[in-house]
């Protein structure tokens, strides 16, 4: 038959958070809210680990200081769980709170050893199962929403922790045999169960973290490549990247694909009399307006200096017409006296192409560019559309 003795179970686990907290040590995070909750995560293995140690102690495991280091300590570092992975996912649980609730699991813990090994197990059970779903409820994103295999995996993880805390406390509620120094009551089947559970959840839970965090951090680093810094916008390259794959989608449900050239006027000007910050301001002011005036279908890139690029998928030339004016417009009703004390506020200029059938992207891109050309030739602050589809 399967065994496993329960003491061993708790020292391999406790062995296995404090590797966990080492593992931790090693991830790499590049947001302070991210940092934080993995040091709190760190320090929760850290306070799981040396809590259970003494369950290495063998007869001297049923000493009280050693019974009582193996219930708070593990309900002390679960509520820091529940604060680590709460983080990860927006959800702060107050310092103040989780100090209070270490407290009182110190206070529940010592009171009822006073009362008695039955007393004392019941107790310990019952904060096993609070401070598990305390971890689901402050971790649910992971369980409700998971937004990749990493995650369903870490919430699954959470959901049998806190199944077997509600199993454990049953089989408690319904012993009636001799006290235990290692506080398990349940059926000798079980017991191997919850022990070799105790034993791989530290160290599971700890790698998916570092694969939670390794991605996030991929993903970031992504979106730093392709976003423009100063404005917030795609880059050049990006545009480049990613413009293709939607204008086919766009031409296989034979639908136009406009690609707009903006340009902001006589910004040369705007840098030498009031300085390359407010010309900075400018263009992330503008960029902020452009992306407000546009729908979620469209990618708007930063091309050059204070050249803006939006591809944008259009019914036909009328509609795409609208679209630059309403651009235009975006740009120009800009309270640009209040926000950057500019006099005479900015104005945009538009050149406009739809994307032929055997059309590359470059090709449109030039076709729009020599329609800026026009606008700006034209007196500015104007919308101008390609010859070859005009």
């Amino acid at each position: 038959m399967f065994q496993v003795d329960v003491l061993s179970g708790y020292l391999i686990c406790g062995v296995d958070s404090l590797v966990a907290a080492a593992m931790l040590r090693m991830a790499e995070a590049n947001d302070p809210r991210t940092q934080d909750a993995l040091r709190v995560c760190g320090l929760a293995f850290v306070t799981l680990g040396v809590s259970l140690l003494p369950a290495g102690l063998g007869a001297a495991v049923a000493h009280p200081a050693a019974q009582f280091s193996l219930a708070f300590g593990s309900l002390a570092g679960l509520v820091l769980v529940a604060r680590g992975l709460g983080q990860l996912q927006g959800r702060i649980l107050a310092t103040s709170w989780v100090l209070w609730l270490i407290a009182a699991s110190a206070a529940a813990t010592s009171g009822s050893m006073l009362a008695g090994p039955r007393a004392f197990g019941i107790v310990f059970a019952a904060g096993l199962v609070g401070t598990s779903m305390l971890i689901v409820w402050f971790a649910r994103g992971f369980i409700s929403s998971p937004r990749d295999a990493t995650e369903r995996a870490l919430g699954a993880s959470l959901i049998v922790l806190a199944v077997s805390t509600w199993v454990r406390l049953g089989f408690t509620l319904d012993y009636s045999g001799p006290a235990q120094v290692h506080m398990m009551y349940a059926p000798a089947e079980a017991m191997a169960v919850f022990a070799v559970l105790y034993g791989v959840l530290p160290m599971l839970v700890a790698t998916l973290l570092l694969s939670l965090v390794n991605t996030r951090l991929r993903q970031q680093l992504r979106t730093r490549a392709i976003t423009d810094e100063l404005t917030g916008s795609m880059t050049r390259r990006a545009l480049r990247e990613l413009a293709p794959a939607l204008i086919e989608q766009e031409q296989l449900r034979h639908r136009e694909v406009a690609v707009l050239m903006l340009d902001m006027d006589r910004f040369k000007n705007i840098n030498d009399t009031y300085g390359h910050h407010t010309g900075d301001g400018v263009l992330q002011i503008a960029a902020s307006a452009l992306r407000s005036a546009m729908r979620a279908d469209t990618l708007l890139a930063r091309y050059g200096g204070e050249e803006f690029v939006a591809i944008v998928p259009v019914d036909d030339l009328p509609a795409a017409r609208r679209v630059a004016e309403r651009l235009r417009r975006a740009v120009v009703d800009v309270n640009w006296r209040d926000k950057l004390k500019l006099a005479d506020g900015v104005t945009a200029s538009v050149g406009v192409a739809i994307i032929g059938p055997e059309e590359t992207l470059d090709m449109a891109l030039k076709r729009a560019d020599e329609a800026l050309y026009r606008a700006k030739r034209d007196g500015r602050n104007q919308c101008q559309f390609s010859l070859a589809v005009a």
